[in-house]
């Protein structure tokens, strides 16, 4: 039999890490809505860290869901033998943290949405300076750009 204890503070540990990483995603979901690069680019490092101390978190809950025999362990086949408060007490910390997993693919879905959003916007804008500077007859390094930016007045 697993050690139950073990693996309730193993499941709330991973959920304190995920419920981290679901207001990581909010916060930088706010940055993308709000075209503040800066405040995105600023949540990366922090980003890159909460992933390390998840795959170490991951590999934490792997070891508990092992049993005796080294062959992994389902949670349900646990809760069936275990009194009732031990049990509420797993169920619920599952339940939380499956819902956020659900909020935080949500939150990657919307997030990987905007960037490629952005991207697309910034792919879009270059092609128009880049269209303004031909019809112009802008070359490289050549004429003035007079005359290219007022193209691109009249073309915005």
């Amino acid at each position: 039999m697993p050690d139950t204890q073990k693996i309730l503070k193993v499941l709330r540990d991973e959920q304190m890490l995920q419920s981290r990483h679901c207001r990581l995603l909010e916060t930088q979901q706010r940055a993308l809505l709000a075209c503040d690069r800066k405040r995105f680019y600023d949540t990366q490092t922090e980003h890159a860290q909460l992933l390390a101390q998840l795959e170490v978190q991951l590999e934490a809950r792997q070891a508990a869901f092992r049993g005796e025999d080294d062959e992994p362990i389902v949670l349900s086949e646990i809760v069936d033998d275990l009194p009732e408060r031990s049990r509420r007490q797993l169920l619920n910390v599952r339940d939380t943290l499956r819902l956020t997993l659900d909020r935080i693919q949500e939150l990657s879905r919307q997030n990987e949405r905007l960037i490629n959003n952005e991207l697309e916007y910034i792919a879009f804008t270059l092609d128009l300076f880049v269209e303004a500077g031909r019809k112009a007859d802008i070359l490289y390094g050549g004429r003035s750009l007079n005359g290219c930016r007022l193209l691109l007045d009249r073309l915005a």
